[in-house]
């Protein structure tokens, strides 16, 4: 069973929700021209947001798979959902993300369904 620990051990690393940051340190890497601050995203409209993985969740959403990601801009919170998907590569807690999509609210929640997805490289600044 000592391979169980270290499966363990590696779910709570990528699964567990990072920290909190300080919203200025939020809002220093989420600097990317063109996207508008997670705050004051209006429902039904398309947007370009950035923001840092916060958390991740992989779970049944109806008869497919999904693959959630929480990000955060330091001004609030989306969700971005991939629907049919158990996993994306490169997407892990701590990286930044731009994606632009259809917001819309779900119970209270900012949610981009399926949304066009860039990777910040890591180490740049912009």
């Amino acid at each position: 069973m000592a391979w169980w620990s270290g499966v363990r051990r590696w779910l709570r690393e990528v699964f567990d929700p990072l920290p909190t940051l300080d919203p200025v340190q939020e809002r220093q890497l989420a600097r990317v021209e063109g996207a508008e601050p997670i705050n004051a995203l209006a429902d039904r409209r398309r947007a370009r947001v950035t923001g840092v993985i916060r958390s991740i969740a992989i779970g049944p959403r109806g008869p497919s798979a999904t693959f959630e990601v929480e990000l955060s801009d330091g001004s609030g919170e989306l969700k971005a959902i991939w629907l049919g998907q158990r996993q994306i590569l490169g997407l892990e807690p701590g990286r930044q993300l731009i994606c632009q999509g259809l917001v819309a609210m779900d119970g209270g929640v900012r949610v981009m369904r399926d949304p066009y997805y860039e990777l910040v490289p890591i180490g740049s600044a912009k």
